[in-house]
């Protein structure tokens, strides 16, 4: 069995994302991983303010500020959850990615040479994801690596 050397752990900050977090964080612990906690702000909701904020209305609202505002709620988010469920033996990181969910998230898995995806099976979902295929069905049949869902 191939040791595991560093686990992405996918969070959307959904009722689930602090059972996500221990659990690989005990996986982690037994094995002496790192944990590489993996969010990605949607490009669908990068779209539709582009959309709702066009060019009549651009000096009230900057995209960038936007983008710049959501990493960093996003990163103390992050922190917060680790800080609370992960043990300060084991080595963490976080990763903010914006674009396609399965899409960043298995790029993270490549970028960070992951042994291991670890995902919730079920989150932040809607009709739309339910018609054409949720972000964790994508991540199973395109992972590299094992993927653990809970």
């Amino acid at each position: 069995m191939k040791i595991i050397k560093r686990i992405v752990v996918c969070i959307d900050f959904s009722v689930y994302s602090p059972d996500i977090i221990e659990y690989a964080a005990g996986v982690a612990e037994r094995t002496s991983a790192e944990i590489i906690a993996v969010n990605v702000i949607n490009k669908r909701l990068i779209e539709s303010l582009k959309n709702e904020f066009d060019e009549s209305n651009y000096r009230t609202f900057s995209l960038e500020k936007f983008t710049g505002d959501e990493i960093e709620k996003r990163t103390r988010h992050l922190d917060e959850l680790i800080g609370q469920w992960v043990s300060k033996k084991v080595t963490t990181r976080t990763l903010i990615r914006s674009g396609v969910p399965f899409e960043e998230i298995l790029k993270a898995v490549d970028d960070e040479e992951a042994d291991l995806l670890v995902i919730s099976s079920r989150g932040r979902s809607n009709f739309q994801d339910y018609m054409f295929g949720t972000t964790a069905e994508k991540i199973f049949r395109h992972s590299p690596v094992p993927v653990l869902s809970l």
